[in-house]
Formats: C-alpha cells, structure tokens, sequence
C-alpha cells in the first residue's frame, strides 16, 4: 500500500513539475509576444505620423491663396474694415496688441512668446508682417429675438473648390463658436474648419455667438482657396497671398 501511495504521489509530482513547466513556458511566450506587440504598435505610430506629416505638406505644396480682405485687421473705429457685422446687438472690435518683428525671443514679454508658440512661432526672431492681436466684444444678445451671427469677411467666399477659414483666437469670457472661431478654448490657438466646396456655391464666414455677452482676442482671420491643415500641436497658418494684391505680405486695407 505504502508503495503504491509513493508512486501515486511521484506521478502527482511529475505533473505539477510538467504544468509548471508549461505554465513558465506560457508566461514567456506571452511576455514575447506581448513585446512584439508593443513594437509593432510603435511603429505604427511612428509611420502614422510620418503618414500625417507628410499629408500636411503635401497641401501646402498646392498653391494657396486669401479669397478674403484683412487679413492683417485693419481698423476704421470698431470695425474691421472689409468686415460686415451683426447690426442687431453692439459688436466692437479693437486693436488689443501688437507683436513686433526683430526682437530677440528672451527679450519679448511672456504673453507674446505664448502667442507666437500657438502660431508654431517659438524662439522666431523675424517675420512678416507685424502681428495685430485683436479684440472682439459683444453684448446685448438675445437669442429670442436675434440671429446669433456676429461678422465676416468681404467678399462673399466663392465655395466651388475647397477653402479653409481660420485665425489664431483665445477666448476670454462668454460663448461663440463656428468657421475661423470654430474650436476656440481659453488657450491660444489655430481655429478653423475645412471645407471641400460645392460648385457654383458661395458662403459667408461668420462666427455664431451663444452668450448675452463675450470677448475674444484673435489673429489673421481670413479664408484661403485650398487645404490648411487645423492642427494646435502642428500650427501652419500663415499670412496668406491675397487676389487682390501683387505683393505678398501686402497689409492695406484694401488687400
């Protein structure tokens, strides 16, 4: 009996010298894979991105040029010019800052290098043109008795062929959202959206307000035929070539 009892435990044994066998052989098959797993992940991140990257400069590779006036936001009172606005409740815009080309980045305040890094502009020295920080105030609406848009640029957006509408904007207090305000948070930053047209169709780019009352600050409104890719943490935004000027960084009101 007592021999059969010995064998029966030897082989018990075996077993569980056999599943722990398996069992450490599973573990490290599993952990195996498991970092090759993680190593395909990475590389598929790495060649997303690079995918990504390489959309964003394939766009901008096509030629884009500023269907809209002002870019630079020139003032006549508290309007932009080029600009139509809202007659139903008081809209007043207003020069809030200006950020000056030529001045070493250590020696510009920090509002301003918070301003230029959102723009993809961290540590530039040099650029053109001067860079104008508005500001837009509304008060008065009332959603029971007003459209709720506030302005837009002049003339109205030809939207047979793709166009993108956007600025660098930060909300200060209050509601508003929509075209080159579309995404504006508290943190500066590209806003905008992307349209791919309907042919012989036009629009009007104005933000749409959904508060009494607000402010806002913002940068380089305008709208461009052809694709910009709104990305905050890959800014490409810029200055735009205008249709209706010969110059490139042409800043009068007319442009």
């Amino acid at each position: 009996m007592a021999q059969a009892i010995d064998e029966l435990l030897g082989e018990v044994t075996k077993a569980v010298t056999a599943s722990t066998e398996q069992t450490t052989a599973s573990q490290e098959l599993a952990q195996y894979v498991s970092g090759k797993m993680g190593e395909i992940d990475q590389r598929m991140d790495v060649s997303i991105s690079e995918l990504n990257e390489f959309m964003t400069q394939s766009e901008l590779q096509s030629p884009i040029f500023r269907q809209s006036k002002n870019q630079f936001c020139n003032l006549t009172g508290n309007t932009l010019d080029a600009f139509s606005k809202n007659p139903h409740f008081t809209i007043d815009v207003s020069l809030y800052r200006i950020i000056e080309n030529d001045l070493l980045w250590e020696n510009r305040d920090i509002e301003s290098q918070e301003i230029l890094t959102s723009m993809g502009m961290h540590g530039v020295r040099y650029f053109q043109p001067q860079i104008r920080v508005m500001a837009m105030k509304w008060s008065g609406y009332r959603a029971e008795i007003h459209d709720n848009y506030t302005m837009y640029p002049n003339p109205e957006t030809n939207h047979s062929g793709f166009t993108t509408i956007a600025s660098y904007a930060k909300l200060i207090h209050g509601s508003i959202s929509g075209f080159w305000l579309n995404g504006i948070n508290r943190d500066w930053g590209i806003c905008g959206i992307f349209n791919e047209g309907e042919a012989g169709r036009y629009f009007n780019a104005h933000p749409h307000v959904d508060s009494p009352s607000g402010e806002v600050r913002f940068i380089w409104p305008a709208i461009v035929s052809g694709k910009v890719t709104i990305d905050r943490n890959n800014p490409r935004w810029g200055y735009w070539p205008s249709i209706f000027s010969g110059k490139p960084f042409d800043i009068t009101p007319g442009s």
